[in-house]
């Protein structure tokens, strides 16, 4: 009721309490052909990210309850698997609970035993429902849930978090046919563009991957919002500009190793101007890749159509691109390596990288700067201390400067590292 409230917002109430009945009396007709899509997307991720078959099983009659009731195959009692109906019952007892409290949840799930739930799990549920809901409004970090791991705990190599993320950029970009495929895309591009801009290894990945779930954040906008064709309200303007920050917490759960995702996606939006969203930084906050991060997103999302405006040519899409270049909006020097990847003629010399520097120096560049001896800098890059020296004289040479100091100035000064930043 509140989703169609929110969508039909717009409308004066006797209208809106009409369109309501009209949308209600198709729910379950609109339902059905959408959860059956949601429970193949599911079994097929699954698939995907090597889940087992009994897990991809479960995902397939995540909508089916004990009595029959349930979506879209209608699978009743016995033929529910267990997993479904522990989860089914517990959703229904987090929301009770918020709803009217502990105490009346309990009584509710044990009038519904062999009704809506099965009976012997009901009851369970029901005799120890303070002991099951303690804590359960606690924050859930990311020592909680490896805390949950079996033993030993599964981890995944590169290649596995290649394909991870590309899940998860589809299942994000699922949500609505006009952004099918954007994220892969978007991650496409940004990688492409780091590429020819000679950033490390490690600026690639982290653009790749950021790339893919730089958008993860919109799961917390209501769909309707983005497929809102007219103005958005206040508050859904300020909810949609805000998906940049959701995405950054989103991946707070990912410790150290998520933090050069975290800082890409909060900023994909960011402008050199400061008029971007949602911090309003300026230049000097955005680093080569989350400058080239912002030209990729932008350059892509002109060339998909949306609710409100027709979609741009390629052509199109990098005359736009390079208009936002000339108002002091986008980073040229990103902007032509996007375009430039994505085959588009040149129009300005090649972006070259960075003050000339090499990707090694500039990894060099990031380890002093943070405070690392030219020995630590060596064993960190598993590299002797010698080449590590020549690495950091060389480095001083192209951006013109003789001590430390002025070296980790320079680093800040592009982004290639913040104040307190250390590097693992």
């Amino acid at each position: 009721m509140q989703a169609f409230k929110r969508f039909y917002y717009d409308l004066e109430p006797d209208a809106q309490a009409r369109a309501i009945e009209a949308a209600m009396s198709q729910a379950l007709a609109v339902a059905r052909p959408v959860l059956a899509a949601h429970c193949e997307v599911a079994q097929r991720i699954g698939q995907r990210l090597g889940l087992s078959e009994e897990i991809r099983h479960n995902l397939g009659q995540i909508y089916e309850r004990w009595d029959g009731k349930g979506l879209p195959r209608g699978l009743s009692g016995e033929d529910v698997l267990p997993a479904v109906r522990l989860i089914t019952l517990a959703q229904d007892a987090i929301a009770l609970s918020e709803a009217v409290g502990i105490e009346e949840m309990a009584e509710t799930i044990a009038s519904r035993a062999d009704g809506s739930y099965e009976a012997d799990l009901a009851r369970l549920v029901s005799a120890n429902a303070p002991a099951l809901m303690e804590g359960i409004g606690a924050t859930v970090d990311r020592e909680t849930i490896l805390a949950l791991e079996p033993d030993p705990p599964v981890t995944l190599d590169e290649a596995g978090c290649d394909e991870a993320f590309l899940a998860i950029a589809d299942m994000i970009d699922m949500r609505m046919p006009l952004t099918y495929g954007h994220s892969r895309m978007v991650a496409q591009l940004a990688e492409g563009a780091g590429g020819q801009m000679k950033l490390p290894a490690t600026d690639l990945r982290a653009l790749r991957w950021s790339g893919c779930i730089h958008d993860i954040g919109e799961l917390v906008v209501p769909v309707a919002t983005w497929m809102r064709n007219g103005p958005l309200s206040v508050r859904e303007r300020d909810a949609a500009q805000l998906h940049a920050y959701y995405g950054e917490r989103a991946l707070a759960s990912f410790g150290r190793e998520g933090e050069a995702m975290a800082a890409l996606v909060l900023r994909h939006h960011e402008r050199l101007d400061g008029s971007g969203y949602h911090r309003k930084v300026h230049a000097s906050d955005l680093s080569p890749a989350a400058r080239i991060l912002a030209a990729a997103e932008a350059f892509q999302t002109s060339r998909e159509e949306r609710p409100h405006r027709r979609a741009l040519s390629s052509d199109a899409a990098a005359s736009q691109l390079r208009a936002a270049v000339r108002e002091g909006c986008i980073c040229p020097d990103a902007a032509e390596a996007v375009l430039s990847f994505a085959g588009q003629p040149s129009r300005r010399t090649p972006p070259r990288p960075l003050a000339g520097m090499t990707p090694r120096e500039i990894e060099v560049l990031r380890l002093i700067a943070a405070g690392l001896t030219a020995k630590e800098a060596a064993r960190k890059l598993d590299i002797s201390p010698k080449t590590a020296d020549h690495h950091i004289q060389s480095v001083y040479a192209k951006i013109g400067v003789t001590t430390r100091a002025a070296a980790a100035l320079y680093a800040v000064e592009h982004g290639l590292v913040r104040p307190g930043e250390t590097q693992t």
